[in-house]
């Protein structure tokens, strides 16, 4: 091809090669502060709700402790959040970021081996053990307990938890929610109910559960990451990790873990 020199083509034709150099160069019309968004104007998350502390709808916005994470990326970025909500298995398999339908997933993901192959994931920024919630009884710490105790399990549908106790070769009844999954103890189609913590402890601080207690914990090893294209501009799960970084040096984090959780946290970093 026969370059011409800028000064020789007409007006309108010189904009679209310059403009097309640009874009040749790494500027993208998406980009803010050096990370491509698929809306230069918010950070697009998508979540799933109801799933509380992490997510849930308080006053017809969308709230949490994911939320406020992500609201400190925003802040960093000098963007707005823009929250979809957005059906579990689109997010969990990746197929909502693929599609451009968000720049970030933040739902409390456990971060596998089989999605890090797929999907992109920030560092962890949250360790999670389940726990056993279930009326008065004998404890019960591990899924070789639960088995020998011979009681209906419930669990939440393609979690980390489920897919633990199932590998241990433990039947268990799968629920969509964790409102679902509650009822589902509540009404006595199952025994006792295994959840990630935060969950478990929300539901047992409600007097409208005072029958129920914890009657145990085991852990996993699972951790929470935030899921991003695995293909995208480094540079958004830089940001991500950045903000965590920070949040931890300042205090930012611990604070937003005891307003939604109560605990002191302890991440394996």
């Amino acid at each position: 091809m026969i370059r011409r020199p800028l000064s020789r083509l007409s007006p309108v034709a010189a904009v679209v090669l310059a403009a097309s150099l640009a874009a040749g160069c790494g500027v993208r019309e998406g980009e803010v502060k050096g990370v491509a968004l698929v809306d230069r104007t918010r950070l697009t998350v998508c979540t799933h709700v109801p799933n509380p502390p992490f997510e849930e709808r308080r006053d017809g916005k969308v709230v949490g402790f994911d939320m406020d994470l992500m609201g400190l990326v925003g802040k960093r970025l000098g963007v707005p959040l823009n929250v979809r909500e957005t059906a579990y298995d689109p997010m969990q398999s990746g197929s909502a970021l693929t599609a451009t339908r968000c720049d970030v997933v933040a739902a409390a993901m456990t971060i596998t081996q089989a999605r890090a192959a797929e999907i992109g994931f920030s560092k962890p920024y949250f360790d999670v053990y389940q726990m056993v919630v279930g009326r008065k009884g004998r404890a019960l710490t591990s899924p070789a307990a639960l088995k020998s105790a011979h009681v209906r399990v419930g669990t939440l549908g393609l979690t980390g938890g489920e897919r633990y106790l199932r590998d241990a070769e433990l039947d268990t009844v799968s629920y969509k929610t964790p409102d679902a999954l509650l009822d589902g103890l509540r009404t006595r189609r199952v025994d006792v109910v295994v959840a990630d913590h935060p969950t478990a402890l929300r539901w047992l601080r409600d007097p409208a559960n005072a029958a129920f207690t914890a009657r145990g914990r085991f852990g996993t090893g699972e951790q929470y990451g935030f899921m991003v294209t695995r293909n995208s501009d480094p540079a958004l799960v830089q940001t991500i990790d950045q903000t965590l970084d920070a949040a931890r040096a300042d205090g930012s984090y611990q604070r937003l873990y005891e307003k939604w959780i109560g605990r002191s946290p302890g991440v394996r970093r």
